[in-house]
């Protein structure tokens, strides 16, 4: 029979080398969450493969002609040692993306854009009701209106703002012009968004692929320098 033992020495090594690295855990989790969502700058390649990247690039896919600042409109808290979290979310400066986001991702009631919330102070308007331009202003290859073009049109004034009396015209918005009126928004009732985009997934599963190696990475590193440090 051949028995074999370990070392006492061996096995103080090993648990050594255990502690340390179960010491080293929390932080380099947190930079290893950190980078997998934002990318970093000591990891190669992190900042293409980030999520914040992979929510930028499905975007386009997923949203209608997003503007390129909707399609980078993501920003995540830092995580550290004490807590393993991020959360993601629109950002907010210079405006909010929330309202147009968070409504492909989760669905619900379409909220007034910023343009037809300033036009719909002038008069009044059914509750439930938004705001479908009928193409007499110019709109971007985005569809909206530039602010410049609705106080142009604020200020020109003449504006009827509800239900033109006699006929069947719809409730919208109409430029009076001599005894005619031109419709320039039409009122159609609010519509809700549909959950088209699986930004949740899509964040989940760029997780998934670079977590783990970028753990293994970041507590070798600490490791090492903690080590060096003595």
């Amino acid at each position: 029979m051949i028995t074999v033992n370990i070392r006492s020495e061996d096995l103080q090594k090993a648990i050594r080398w255990t502690d340390a690295h179960i010491k080293q855990l929390p932080y380099s989790a947190a930079q290893a969450l950190n980078a997998s969502i934002q990318g970093s700058k000591f990891i190669i390649g992190s900042k293409e493969k980030s999520s914040l990247a992979v929510l930028e690039r499905s975007a386009g896919r997923y949203l209608d002609r997003p503007k390129a600042q909707t399609a980078k409109g993501w920003r995540a808290t830092i995580a550290n040692k004490r807590d393993i979290s991020s959360t993601i979310k629109p950002k907010d400066r210079p405006w909010d993306r929330t309202r147009y986001l968070a409504g492909n991702i989760k669905g619900g009631i379409r909220a007034p854009k910023p343009w037809e919330a300033k036009i719909r102070s002038l008069g009044t308007l059914d509750a439930n009701a938004y705001l479908v331009p009928t193409g007499a202003i110019k709109q971007d290859r985005y569809g909206n209106i530039s602010k410049a073009n609705i106080n142009k049109l604020i200020n020109a004034g003449n504006l009827l703002i509800g239900t033109p009396l006699g006929g069947s015209r719809p409730q919208g918005i109409y430029r009076r012009k001599g005894q005619t009126l031109r419709p320039l928004f039409y009122a159609t009732p609010r519509t809700q968004y549909k959950a088209i985009f699986p930004a949740e997934q899509e964040i989940s599963d760029n997780i998934q692929s670079h977590f783990l190696r970028y753990l293994k990475l970041q507590t070798l590193r600490n490791v090492r320098r903690e080590a060096q440090r003595r």
